[in-house]
């Protein structure tokens, strides 16, 4: 029987499916908040992105501005790829506290989607 692992990489078809945004949003309450960051969420999965996007935008942007380091402790317990959070910081992207942001919110979809899949694989 071949092994048929998931992309990991492409979360579009992840984006549609309720229990992995619920899961999404409680991984980001819970980082952010391990950091002092409160983030909520309403339950409303047809605008949990949005939701979460607006909420992360602002504190993203405030770290940038006042506190790089601890934006840096925060993206380094996110789990971040480092050359794209590199990239952004260098000045190559127009608005790098959205780009941050977004990138933020799909890392957190991913992880909750890798441990899904590991968690019903036998």
């Amino acid at each position: 029987m071949p092994d048929i692992t998931p992309n990991f990489n492409n979360l579009e078809p992840y984006k549609k499916r309720l229990e992995l945004i619920r899961l999404t949003a409680a991984q980001v309450i819970k980082d952010f908040g391990l950091h002092g960051f409160n983030v909520e969420f309403s339950g409303n999965e047809e605008t949990a992105y949005t939701e979460l996007f607006t909420q992360v935008k602002p504190v993203i942007n405030h770290l940038l501005e006042r506190n790089p380091s601890k934006l840096s402790s925060l993206l380094y317990s996110i789990d971040l790829n480092e050359k794209k959070v590199r990239a952004i910081l260098a000045g190559n992207a127009d608005n790098p506290d959205e780009e941050l942001t977004d990138l933020i919110i799909n890392r957190e979809l991913q992880k909750v989607v890798i441990r899904k899949y590991y968690s019903q694989t036998p």
